[in-house]
């Protein structure tokens, strides 16, 4: 249920990041199909994953514990800033993480090999 629950949080605060960075950058996010994902690229987003869910971890107790919505929207805001930069210090956006997230789902394959390498991390 953790996972689930980390994963749900770490996918709204990357797409309302990838608001904000996509008005930063013109160019549009490459889509990503099962035989383009490169292990080198595998190895990064499960990285970063993993970076995530320490991001999450980190702010978890915090936003249960706010004792107002307001307190909780910002933690929630910082949660999201320390996550966008744990993309961007791999050198990724969040659209390609999303993309690549995307793709490693619906590939069986790729999950397994995704899951195998973020239990690693």
């Amino acid at each position: 249920m953790r996972t689930w629950t980390v994963t749900m949080w770490l996918a709204a605060a990357l797409a309302t990041a990838q608001v904000s960075f996509a008005q930063q950058s013109p160019e549009a996010p490459r889509a990503h199909s099962a035989t383009t994902i490169s292990d080198a690229e595998l190895e990064t987003f499960a990285t970063i994953y993993a970076d995530l869910l320490d991001v999450a971890d980190k702010f978890e107790a915090q936003i249960e514990s706010a004792q107002t919505e307001q307190q909780a929207l910002e933690i929630r805001e910082r949660a999201q800033t320390e996550s966008l930069a744990k993309v961007t210090q791999r050198g990724w956006t969040p659209e390609k993480f999303n993309s690549v997230g995307e793709a490693i789902n619906n590939d069986p394959a790729l999950t397994e090999k995704a899951v195998k390498l973020i239990g690693e991390k």
